[in-house]
């Protein structure tokens, strides 16, 4: 047996006995301190009495708060009542503390108990006290006082307890201390002899035990998971586990540590060439310091496995016996960190593209941060392709490609696709909601309308196509296409996309949403300012001819009395004129309200157009003598199918303002002439023409230009969207051309009919009016 060993066992006999001795000391020192742990037993047990001494006192004072407030109802019982209570849980617990039998511990329970009814009894006594019932409150303060009465006096019971615990502990202190002499004395004898025994036998069996732990750590060291190596103080391998052999792919030992990297093919982590020096073993050995957990890769017929390698060195006192290595498959693992960090990633990114789309609401910057976004996350470049208003026409919002030398061939790749809601994997995905994934996708793989001016076909790795849907509706699609191949969208990252997708859709809905509000708030501003615009032309236009008509009427009663007949006359006509204009606008006024309410009526009858517009223009040139009309107009018979007091309206009402807006001794230009299945009739003044910023807005209502003042020019602003809405209303149209200063011309087409002869009557050629 090894002399250390030897020395160790040997030292242990002399430590044995000299404890013995100690024993022996420790005994007398025992006996001298016997009447201090009298003491301890006669008064150890003074504080748990005080404490439940305490707490009956507690109930005593419970009680009494709760009678005092039933009889004077002052709250400053309900404070000692309180008190009461939390002072009986401090006492409780320390009760608790120092109870050191099963019957002290089951007397402060039945204390604890006792308080529990009481307090229970006292808490409706208190509750019917504060709801006024106070004979019921009487009751439960007898029953509390009986409940009292009923129970021990458990601080005498535990004093006694304690009294007769305390004679037979210091009866049986007295005994020990006999006894306790007399066999330390005994027991220094038997452990000196068995001592000396025990430590042969020892001897005897410590190479046996030896032998078995070493063949019991073989077995387990065999048996282990990791990979185990050992190194001599030299350097070379001399043991490794089957898992070791079979993660390095060879059992080869007695190799120097210089040849570790080339013999069992190690490499770092990057998989790089390992300098010998850098392995851990060789750290290890070389520091006398472990190396923990470093990062290797194992390469084994074109196999790579990573393995987390950590160094121990071996000492026997001061010197390095060698190195313990141990090393494990850690490839699993590095694929779940690469996924954690890649979710993490994906979190960060969700993150960022929500905070990023929500920062602006103009839409046209969220489309285009939609595709800058998306296209540096996957993929090469990206579109967001939404649809129109009101069809089924899809349209590209932005594109963005991160070669930007290459944003013109993403353009024309996706203009090549059919843009129509169900057409196309572009439409049958807006039309599904479902996403479409495809790749290696070539320049033919899909519908394209190819010509041979167009560029050249770009070639994708991937393409996909994602449906940009709300709960409140579908808006597009969202395009993630990849030239490169390892930028191309593959199953794994299509979670990502779709969540991506949906806080672009997210973000377009409220860029919408937003432009829409202020679309209606704008509407709801112009509505209120023509209300306001309206009230006062009206106002003004109703008040003039009705100011007219009184003025020139009790003229005309004033000269009929005076018998002037002629001139009462030309002032009653005059008041005629006013009553006629009054009702015109009063009638402007009913079909407004006729055309809001879907209730302006058109007949629908035959008429010849070519007589109704010589017919028409004829009475307005006898009725305005000052203005030259030039009509032109076909020789032929035009039929058009329409309301002819409707008709008469609209080109009554373009005439009207040819002259109300041209000098006197000016031309007015009317010409008719057929395109197609529609007549196309025309209305042209040399008058001082409408500005060019407000040709759209002439046939809205309460419309009037800024150039024309209600005092030169009256009217309410209707009579052009009146007849706007009467030509449509016969499945035509009208539109204006005009330049400031130059006069204006008015278009209004009307469809053509075919009437038979028979149903037909010659109607009297008009003289055309040509000056």
């Amino acid at each position: 047996m090894d002399s250390t060993i030897r020395r160790t066992l040997w030292g242990a006999f002399a430590v044995l006995t000299l404890l013995v001795a100690i024993g022996l000391a420790l005994t007398i020192l025992i006996l001298q301190t016997g009447k201090r742990q009298e003491y301890g037993i006669v008064h150890g047990s003074e504080p748990l009495i005080d404490a439940v001494q305490q707490m009956d006192q507690d109930i005593v004072t419970l009680i009494g708060a709760a009678r005092g407030f039933l009889l004077t109802q002052q709250t400053q019982f309900l404070q000692q009542y309180d008190d009461a209570i939390r002072d009986f849980d401090k006492q409780s617990i320390t009760a608790v503390q120092l109870a050191s039998s099963r019957q002290d511990s089951q007397l402060v329970i039945a204390l604890r108990r006792e308080f529990a009814d009481i307090k229970s009894i006292t808490d409706q006594q208190i509750q019917l006290m504060k709801e006024g019932k106070a004979a019921n409150a009487n009751a439960y303060m007898l029953e509390a006082s009986r409940v009292r009465r009923s129970t021990s006096d458990f601080a005498g019971t535990l004093a006694d307890q304690h009294h007769r615990q305390q004679d037979i502990q210091l009866d049986q202190i007295a005994g020990l201390r006999q006894g306790l002499t007399l066999l330390m004395v005994i027991v220094s004898i038997v452990v000196v002899v068995v001592g000396a025994y025990t430590v042969w036998r020892i001897e005897q069996s410590l190479l046996g035990s030896i032998a078995r732990e070493m063949r019991r750590t073989e077995t387990m060291i065999a048996g282990m998971s990791d990979g185990i190596m050992l190194i001599d103080r030299e350097g070379k391998s001399v043991f490794i586990n089957p898992a070791g052999q079979q993660l390095l792919g060879q059992s080869q030992v007695g190799v120097p540590i210089t040849k570790h990297a080339e013999v069992y093919r190690l490499r770092d982590e990057n998989g790089e060439e390992v300098d010998d020096k850098e392995l851990p073993a060789a750290q290890a050995l070389a520091t006398g310091k472990s190396v923990e957990d470093v990062t290797m890769i194992v390469v084994q017929d074109n196999n790579e496995t990573a393995i987390s390698v950590s160094a121990t060195p071996l000492k026997e006192g001061r010197r390095i016996s060698g190195v313990i290595v141990t090393f494990r498959d850690i490839t699993e693992r590095q694929h779940f960190e690469e996924e954690m960090q890649l979710q993490a990633e994906r979190a960060q990114t969700l993150a960022d593209a929500g905070a990023f789309f929500s920062s602006n609401i103009d839409p046209n910057w969220v489309n285009q941060a939609i595709v800058e976004r998306v296209a540096e996350v996957l993929g090469d470049w990206s579109a967001v392709v939404l649809k129109s208003d009101g069809s089924n026409d899809l349209r590209v919002a932005s594109i963005y490609h991160r070669d930007m030398a290459s944003i013109g061939l993403a353009w024309s790749y996706v203009y090549r696709q059919p843009l129509v809601v169900g057409e196309g994997i572009i439409g049958q995905v807006v039309s599904t909601g479902y996403p479409a994934l495809m790749s290696n996708v070539g320049g033919g793989s899909v519908q394209e309308n190819i010509t041979s001016y167009h560029a050249p076909t770009m070639q994708l790795a991937s393409l996909l196509i994602l449906p940009l849907r709300t709960r409140r509706e579908m808006h597009g699609a969202l395009m993630i296409a990849a030239n490169d191949f390892d930028r191309r969208m593959t199953d794994d990252k299509l979670p990502l996309a779709e969540v991506l997708a949906e806080r672009a859709a997210l973000a377009i809905e409220n860029a919408k949403l937003y432009t829409e509000q202020v679309e209606a708030r704008r509407k709801v501003e112009d509505l209120s300012r023509l209300k306001d615009e309206f009230l006062s032309i009206a106002s003004h236009e109703l008040r003039t001819p009705v100011t007219s008509i009184k003025g020139y009427t009790q003229l005309a009663k004033t000269l009929i009395r005076e018998r002037d007949l002629d001139t009462s006359e030309e002032y009653l006509d005059i008041a005629l004129d006013q009553i006629d204009r009054m009702s015109r606008l009063i009638l402007e006024l009913l079909d407004v309200s006729r055309i809001e309410t879907g209730r302006l009526e058109i007949r629908h009858e035959p008429i010849d157009w070519s007589a109704f517009v010589r017919d028409l223009v004829h009475r307005h040139h006898t009725a305005v003598s000052d203005r030259r009309f030039h009509l032109n107009v076909p020789n032929s018979r035009l039929f058009v199918g329409g309301d002819r007091d409707r008709l008469e309206q609209v080109l009554g009402n373009l005439l009207e303002n040819a002259v109300k807006y041209s000098p006197e001794g000016s031309e007015i230009f009317v010409n008719v002439e057929e395109r197609g299945d529609q007549i196309i009739t025309s209305v042209s003044d040399r008058g001082i023409g409408i500005p060019t910023d407000e040709l759209t807005q002439v046939f809205e209502r309460f419309h009037r230009g800024r150039q024309v003042s209600s005092t030169n020019y009256g009217g309410l602003g209707l009579g052009l969207y009146i007849t706007r809405q009467i030509i449509e209303r016969h499945g035509g149209t009208i539109w204006v051309e005009s330049k400031e200063g130059s006069g204006t011309t008015f278009y209004f087409s009307l469809p053509t009919i075919s009437v038979p002869e028979s149903a037909t009557e010659v109607q009297p050629q008009e003289q055309a009016v040509t000056q």
